[in-house]
């Protein structure tokens, strides 16, 4: 069985036996004290190494290849293309080489934003300490990992070693880089801790900037947040109201927890959520094969269907007080390639990623093209407009066995459990008939 490794923890490498209860006087705080959200990732397998991303001699005219995902959401069948749309991905911000990647991507690198603190130790305190919120801090991805990067090639595609251009979603959006996870490396007199995640003050900022910079665009806007954690934040679910205030469409990831219950944000009501499914004969037949147009047919697995929902994504709690409703709808989020790195990691390839992150951009992608066919869409019509078209492809219920190469016995069992998945499986021409015939 696969081993799922990439939830990241907020202290990583050293446990202290300290107390951590101490403060000093300029509004520094513990960092044990203060709740953290993470990428909702749970597994990473290497696609594809990368050549030489300082030869950026790109120009749009690459081949396409088409990979499974955007075949499993037949957006092949879909005319618009999210010109004129935003897509701010609030995540890890992107990776220095991201002009390599995104050669033939609408990146506004000008509109980009960075959130963060000084993390540091305190030989007063004796802990370590978070400080204020910081603003200055760019869209550059530093020391955390590649995972925005990545969240952001689904939606608008990326450039593979300059041989082929993989499109997204929505691959003429206008992508707003905004970083609000991070990652931190303290020096402190028992050894080097490296801390990764962003906070509810971090999260909220960046939510409120997008919310604020719409006002001045000339185009709609969607906030796409691969990120979650087991707390509710008042500050976040505030920062995301504020949002909708201001007619932007949010869209978070449903959390990598099985039947223990939804994260958070994605686990709010008016939050647009996504949960994980994904293609069980993919290491059969390989990333860019062509996924069968029938998703209900049996495949070479034997499984009963062609698509299947990952054992990991979240389904709501009704001991956490989560209700059916609160899961909105499931999309492609089991091995997604794109350009990534780990944190604190200089090697930069193309990467199989798992986890509902991966589910949400493909929302994210599909509600740009729906608001450039229906750019007046408000976030309950458009909550309602993707469940309408999701319903029209439920999953099968039962287990799926899921090809994986990278262990015997090669394949593992993605367990049903009697899970809810929300709608049903999202397909973009379906969202762009139920937009047609629910708002007229």
């Amino acid at each position: 069985m696969r081993m799922k490794i990439f939830r990241i923890f907020a202290v990583l490498l050293v446990i202290f036996s300290l107390s951590f209860t101490a403060q000093t006087k300029n509004t520094a705080k513990p960092v044990v004290s203060t709740p953290f959200y993470f990428a909702d990732m749970t597994d990473a397998q290497l696609a594809e190494t990368v050549i030489d991303t300082n030869d950026v001699v790109m120009a749009n005219g690459l081949p396409e290849q088409t990979p499974f995902w955007i075949d499993m959401v037949d957006r092949e069948l879909v005319s618009n293309n999210g010109e004129g749309v935003y897509v701010a991905v609030l995540d890890t911000g992107l990776v220095s080489e991201w002009p390599f990647f995104f050669s033939q991507a609408n990146i506004a690198s000008g509109l980009g934003k960075g959130f963060s603190h000084d993390i540091y130790w305190d030989d007063t305190a004796q802990d370590i300490m978070i400080g204020p919120l910081r603003d200055d801090c760019g869209f550059i991805t530093g020391l955390a990992s590649g995972h925005g990067t990545h969240v952001t090639s689904t939606i608008v595609g990326f450039n593979v070693n300059n041989a082929y251009w993989v499109p997204g979603v929505a691959p003429n959006v206008t992508i707003i880089p905004v970083r609000v996870l991070d990652a931190w490396q303290v020096d402190t007199p028992y050894g080097t801790v490296q801390l990764t995640g962003g906070t509810d003050e971090m999260i909220s900022a960046g939510i409120r900037y997008v919310a604020d910079l719409s006002l001045s665009l000339n185009g709609r806007v969607v906030i796409n947040m691969s990120l979650g954690g087991s707390e509710r934040s008042a500050m976040i679910e505030e920062a995301i109201n504020y949002a909708i205030g201001k007619g932007v469409i949010v869209v978070a990831s449903a959390g990598n927890n099985y039947t223990d219950g939804m994260g958070y944000p994605g686990g709010l009501t008016q939050v647009i959520s996504a949960g994980a499914g994904g293609w069980a004969d993919m290491f059969n037949m390989g990333w860019r094969a062509d996924v069968p147009e029938k998703l209900k047919s049996k495949d070479s697995m034997g499984n009963n269907s062609q698509h299947y929902l990952e054992d990991f994504s979240s389904r709501p709690n009704k001991y956490l007080d989560q209700k059916t409703q609160d899961l909105d709808i499931t999309a492609p989020g089991a091995w997604i390639v794109g350009p990534y790195r780990d944190a604190f990691s200089s090697d930069l390839a193309y990467y199989y990623l798992s986890g509902t992150s991966m589910a949400a951009p493909h929302v994210s992608g599909i509600a740009g093209l729906v608001l450039q066919y229906k750019p007046n869409l408000l976030q309950d019509q458009m909550e309602k407009i993707l469940s309408i078209a999701a319903s029209s492809l439920p999953f099968a219920a039962d287990d799926a066995m899921v090809a994986y190469p990278f262990e015997d016995p090669y394949y593992y069992i993605a367990s049903w459990g009697g899970g809810d998945y929300g709608a049903g499986f999202l397909q973009a021409d379906e969202a762009m008939k139920a937009a047609a015939t629910k708002y007229k």
